[in-house]
């Protein structure tokens, strides 16, 4: 093998290695990281452009945080409005911080109560024993969906994880948030769907396969043009 074959093999290999791991990065099965969907739900709080809810979940103590690619709410479509949202929030001091997300909505059936997954396009990294919030609510026009609650205190999933016990609702689109419900409960139902890192997250702009493939064109070239200046130099 030639010294100019040489450097392309161990350019080109280590080239595509480096964006491949940039592609695949963590690659691991989600599980439910914590959930309260065991309990036989009571009744449901209502999600309208008039009435948003939110409910609060905190990490474990995971050394590298975790990754969450979904969440599952039990709801029931009573009204459809393509305008219900559920969202993923900072804490700050117990309170709404900034918002971190927005997740992809499901396919509804009618009247019926049902675990509905919302997904999220790109994952998102949660630190270690952070709160963090949820919030369904409806953005505009006329519609309602019921969130069911539990009186349990019931909840299962990853070590350290919990739901919070004192979930808000805001009559006037997340200006002023209560928690004086007329029925006393202990949280709405969902879980957290995701994977506890194990090494530090990858980057969050992580390129498309057809990126990748763009990117080893262009790492191509540079390679191409090294090589005609060594051979020059020769």
């Amino acid at each position: 093998m030639t010294k100019n074959q040489q450097l392309l093999a161990k350019m080109g290999g280590g080239s595509l290695a480096l964006l491949l791991s940039l592609s695949l990065g963590q690659q691991a099965s989600a599980t439910t990281l914590v959930s309260n969907l065991s309990p036989t739900p009571t009744m449901g709080y209502p999600v309208k452009f008039d009435e948003w809810l939110r409910s609060s979940f905190t990490t474990g103590s995971g050394t590298y945080g975790y990754t969450i690619n979904s969440v599952t709410l039990r709801l029931v479509q009573m009204t459809a409005n393509p305008n219900l949202f559920v969202r993923l929030y900072n804490d700050n001091s117990g309170g709404l911080g900034s918002q971190i997300t927005s997740f992809t909505n499901p396919s509804f059936t009618p009247n019926i109560t049902n675990d509905y997954i919302f997904t999220l396009t790109n994952p998102q990294t949660l630190a270690s024993n952070t709160d963090y919030w949820l919030v369904a609510g409806i953005s505009d026009g006329i519609g309602e969906y019921r969130w069911a609650f539990t009186t349990s205190t019931g909840e299962t999933g990853s070590p350290g994880w919990l739901i919070g016990d004192n979930p808000f609702y805001s009559t006037d689109q997340g200006g002023i948030w209560s928690n004086n419900f007329s029925t006393t409960f202990n949280a709405f139902q969902f879980s957290v769907n995701g994977t506890e890192n194990t090494s530090p997250p990858p980057p969050t702009n992580i390129p498309e396969p057809g990126s990748v493939v763009a990117l080893l064109g262009l790492g191509g070239l540079g390679l191409a043009s090294r090589l005609k200046k060594l051979s020059t130099r020769a």
